[in-house]
């Protein structure tokens, strides 16, 4: 599995029999063997995790698209861009999507759209979108405890579950917040290599995370992501 950072919440994973592609929104996409299938995801229609230029760049041919179901395009816009419905599944929170050799299914953003869980060549890999323990000082008491527990209630439907990649929230706009979410997945789930995103290209932040008495236990699975293009691998 060969795994490079694009950006934000951007990765290109790249497995034996096919690549997968999360949230792009902008700028190329880095070279991959064609020959292969590849699968885009995208976990929901705001501008810093999809852009409908994604269709004009990497066209129908050995292509498909997996959507989170709030993003819409007019029959206009479709013919333009090329989309070949039959290559593209819009689906909701709590679906499950068997597609090629990929089992997907997805769980409710805390913010909008799904995050993804799927399951290929015998690995496991998690993208939670903005699926995230967003705790905001400017909102009231009953705004954020409402927050925390549908983020802990949707948490709770992967307790347990091994997962070989995860890409999770670390984001600096939360100051002494930020590391929440991040540790709740990791003390929630069974994650090997964990990926922090959204993090608006502040590459201090994980290792300010890496350094806080909460990720210890884990810290030494957290990946030190810093700075776009980065490639990552593993044979386990």
């Amino acid at each position: 599995m060969n795994i490079t950072f694009l950006y934000h919440s951007s990765f290109l994973v790249e497995l034996s029999g096919c690549t997968l592609l999360f949230d792009w929104y902008g700028g190329p996409v880095p070279d991959y063997d064609r020959s292969k299938p590849l699968y885009v995801f995208a976990s929901h229609h705001h501008g810093d995790h999809y852009a409908p230029e994604i269709f004009a760049q990497l066209g129908m041919d050995n292509v498909w698209y997996v959507l989170a179901n709030c993003i819409r395009l007019s029959a206009k816009r479709k013919a333009a861009l090329g989309i070949d419905e039959s290559h593209v599944f819009r689906l909701a929170a709590g679906r499950h999507l068997s597609l090629g050799g990929l089992e997907i299914q997805t769980y409710r953003s805390t913010d909008a759209g799904v995050a993804f869980l799927v399951e290929v060549e015998g690995k496991t890999i998690f993208h939670a979108g903005d699926l995230h323990w967003w705790h905001w000082a400017e909102e009231d008491a009953a705004w954020n405890q409402s927050m925390e527990r549908d983020f802990k209630k949707e948490c709770a439907k992967l307790q347990g579950k091994p997962v070989d990649v995860g890409f999770f929230v670390l984001d600096p706009r939360q100051e002494g917040e930020f590391w929440w979410g991040f540790d709740w997945w990791m003390r929630t789930m069974e994650v090997k290599h964990a990926f922090p995103m959204h993090s608006w290209e502040d590459y201090t932040l994980v290792k300010t995370f890496r350094t806080l008495p909460c990720s210890a236990p884990y810290r030494d699975r957290v990946v030190e992501v810093s700075g776009k293009g980065q490639v990552f691998s593993w044979e386990d």
